[in-house]
């Protein structure tokens, strides 16, 4: 078994890699930044690649013949796709139209994963788990780039009979995750406080958002688990199915600091929208894969701080 992750080196792939690599499979995978190449596991083929330029992506394709294809590669952030909108969808809708092009053109019959989001449901309206039949309602760039993949895996699906399963996780944390994102934030500037006398004065966005938070472990191994036993042409939610505000993270945190740290609101971190709940009902996954969650939100948190207080 040969698997391929676009976007290898980022945050989930590395997990991802090294759960294939466990499971004994062949691994190969394509970077853009080869600064986040370190700590990937021996062995893997690695191929540099800028999913927008097509013919590369072709030859990448053709060249490793995987049998099963992850696409995690992205502009991941909901922010920056404000301030980026364009370049969103350039890398998200283009990238992955090229992607799939580049296997029809081959002729080969991997199986596909992509990787969606929550972000497809926005605002909700209703206080209870989102289910997979929840209707698309994006509020920013990139949550209209990850609909438009689905609908774009969809058609292929449809049109070329191509083996596609749609992931959507929900907001999921751990070591290696990047300090774009809210959570990891909190610990990178927790550990500069602790560790190297900053100011002891955290800057925040939005603290009321309520999310379902997972332990990226977890979600590799959801990852892999779909492509294994997902159906083809279904959306599956990857969550814990429960929800803790934003702010119920960070005082999470701040009592595994053992610091007394003001929170100040900054302005510039604020979303022009925002989703206020993001929570997930996981029943589809766990009946058709048997997967579940292993880890609790305290022990992703503990891991995340640790690593952060390592790193300062």
């Amino acid at each position: 078994m040969k698997s391929f992750i676009t976007g290898i080196e980022g945050f989930a792939g590395h997990y991802l890699a090294k759960l294939l690599r466990q499971q004994g499979q062949v691994v190969a995978g394509c970077f853009y930044d080869q600064s986040q190449t370190g700590g990937l596991p021996d062995g893997c083929e690695l191929h540099r690649l800028d999913l927008r330029d097509y013919p590369a992506a072709a030859a990448v394709i053709a060249q490793a013949n995987p049998d099963r294809i992850y696409h995690l590669a992205a502009q991941s952030s909901a922010a920056r796709s404000f301030q980026q909108p364009r370049e969103t969808f350039d890398i998200n809708v283009g990238g992955w139209v090229n992607l799939l092009e580049a296997v029809r053109q081959s002729g080969a019959k991997p199986r596909i994963l992509l990787v969606s989001s929550c972000e497809v449901y926005g605002p909700s309206g209703v206080e209870k788990p989102i289910t997979e039949t929840q209707a698309y309602n994006p509020v920013s760039p990139y949550a209209a780039s990850k609909v438009m993949q689905e609908i774009a895996a969809l058609q292929y699906a449809r049109s070329y009979g191509m083996d596609l399963v749609i992931a959507r996780p929900f907001p999921h944390v751990g070591p290696g995750q990047p300090p774009q994102f809210a959570l990891p934030s909190f610990a990178q500037q927790i550990a500069a406080i602790v560790k190297q006398g900053r100011e002891a004065k955290l800057r925040v966005g939005n603290l009321q958002a309520r999310r379902d938070l997972s332990d990226v472990r977890d979600v590799a191994e959801a990852y892999l688990l779909l492509a294994e036993r997902g159906r083809a042409g279904e959306a599956y939610n990857i969550c814990s199915g429960a929800a803790i505000s934003i702010e119920q993270a960070l005082r999470m945190l701040l009592a595994m600091s053992g610091r007394q740290i003001a929170v100040e609101v900054d302005p510039a971190r604020l979303r022009p929208s925002d989703v206020p709940v993001l929570w997930g009902d996981n029943t589809k996954i766990k009946d058709e894969t048997g997967w579940a969650p292993r880890h609790t939100v305290d022990q992703a948190l503990r891991r995340l701080l640790d690593h952060w207080l390592e790193r300062a």
